[in-house]
């Protein structure tokens, strides 16, 4: 008489086994959408972008009225727009504001962060509008971001260091130097929206 078999062990491709999924967090305004901690932290990427934009351009510009900084709140509150033309328009008051706010022809290293705060909140915006507001971003997805907007905040450098060796010298260049540089992250940042960097499937 022999014993019977052991009961062969299920594969993990086995329907019968029970799944488990990773628990994702969300998080509900009102009678809103559910809204994942990833689309969170890109709002409050964004808002850090802008209070480096808004700091840098106080500083540049000896101050200015506080109600600039309500400024700060447009990425939260614009969450579920993140899509359309609101980041556009904001960075458009915001670049209109540092031309009206600072001295005309002037310039000032406080550029270099003002630049890092205008890209790290585009993407950040255009990261956003990548994924649904329940959704949520890889790690790779992330660092391929970081990486794209590392290079776009990049190009402000060399157009800073041209500006400030000209800046001295009574050659009418430097607001020249400053719209080259602001065509340069403008062309930068529509190619971040039109042909985002992608994960490979």
């Amino acid at each position: 008489m022999t014993a019977p078999d052991a009961p062969a062990p299920r594969e993990p491709s086995d329907p019968a086994l029970p799944t488990t999924h990773p628990v994702r967090r969300t998080l509900r305004f009102g009678a809103g959408p559910e809204w994942s901690l990833s689309q969170l932290g890109a709002a409050a990427a964004g808002m850090g972008g802008v209070a480096l934009f808004l700091a840098a351009l106080s500083v540049a510009a000896g101050g200015f009225d506080a109600v600039w900084w309500a400024l700060v709140l447009v990425p939260l509150l614009t969450l579920s727009w993140a899509g359309s033309a609101a980041p556009l328009a904001l960075w458009s008051l915001l670049l209109l504001g540092w031309f009206v706010l600072t001295p005309a022809g002037s310039f000032s290293w406080w550029s270099l962060p003002a630049a890092l705060g205008a890209v790290s909140a585009h993407a950040a915006a255009a990261l956003a509008a990548s994924s649904p507001p329940a959704g949520s971003f890889t790690q790779r997805t992330v660092r391929r971001w970081v990486r794209h907007a590392a290079v776009a905040a990049a190009a402000a450098v060399p157009v800073a260091l041209l500006a400030g060796a000209l800046s001295a010298r009574p050659l009418g260049l430097v607001p020249a130097a400053y719209v080259v540089g602001l065509g340069g992250v403008a062309v930068g940042l529509w190619l971040l929206r039109t042909s985002p960097p992608t994960t490979p499937g």
